[in-house]
């Protein structure tokens, strides 16, 4: 996928904010993981009000876990939502740690894993927990291990808009290759990875986007990613719009 959020927190920028210096070095076992730095909410509102940066007192690394160094985190809309108490699934309070997603890299293991190695890449799976923080130490199977050949802001952005996207692809409607769907909101990243899905699948889209400067070069970028037809809700400020898009089909 090469759709990726308007904000991330890659790895330069993350230690800039929480005022890190991470070792780059890893280890097979450790008793407890290094001191890390997290960006934390003890009650929900505004994150700009609620949000604190603080350090976080090492974590006892057991036998089945896994200590991993975070390498970038985005900023999702949702993560906002959950500081501001507005999220249907929420961290229990206070003192939580903000982020859903994320990817790490393997920096200490517990002597009873073998799953993973020092030095892997790693993203929550499923996302479930903080990672606006420098380390974090869970269960072996709370991470899964994905290439580390990859732009970090593509892995650490894998979990949540490419599966909705997918999910949104197969879960409502047989398609098949050949066959063309609609979409509104092209801009946002689930549409850009629906259109990148469905033209790996052989599917057509076309696809609506809002009025506004430099839709041109909007309609270029979302051709680039796959899309056969992008129209601006202006040109299809028509009657009969039904019949326009079966003449695209």
């Amino acid at each position: 996928m090469v759709a990726t959020p308007a904000r991330l927190l890659l790895p330069t920028a993350a230690r800039r904010l929480l005022g890190a210096s991470a070792a780059r070095t890893t280890a097979r076992h450790l008793s407890t993981s290094p001191p890390a730095r997290a960006v934390l909410y003890d009650h929900h509102g505004p994150p700009d009000q609620v949000l604190r940066v603080a350090d976080v007192a090492p974590a006892e690394i057991g036998d089945r876990d896994v200590c991993v160094r975070m390498l970038a985190a985005p900023i999702n809309p949702s993560d906002l939502n959950r500081v501001e108490g507005v999220y249907p699934v929420r961290p229990p309070l206070p003192t939580a740690v903000a982020g859903y997603e994320g990817v790490g890299q393997v920096h200490a293991l517990g002597p009873a894993v073998d799953s993973l190695s020092p030095g892997d890449w790693v993203i929550p799976s499923p996302p479930s927990f903080g990672t606006w923080q420098t380390y974090i130490v869970k269960p072996a199977t709370a991470w899964h291990r994905v290439r580390a050949d990859v732009p970090p802001h593509y892995a650490a952005t894998v979990t949540v808009n490419p599966l909705t996207a997918l999910r949104m692809l197969r879960d409502f409607v047989n398609l098949t290759p050949g066959d063309t769907l609609v979409q509104n909101g092209a801009t946002s990243i689930v549409g850009q990875c629906v259109i990148q899905l469905a033209k790996l699948h052989g599917l057509h889209t076309i696809n609506i986007i809002r009025d506004r400067p430099g839709s041109e070069e909007v309609k270029n970028k979302l051709k680039q990613l796959g899309a056969d037809q992008v129209f601006t809700e202006s040109q299809l400020d028509i009657k009969n719009i039904k019949s326009l898009l079966l003449t695209l089909v």
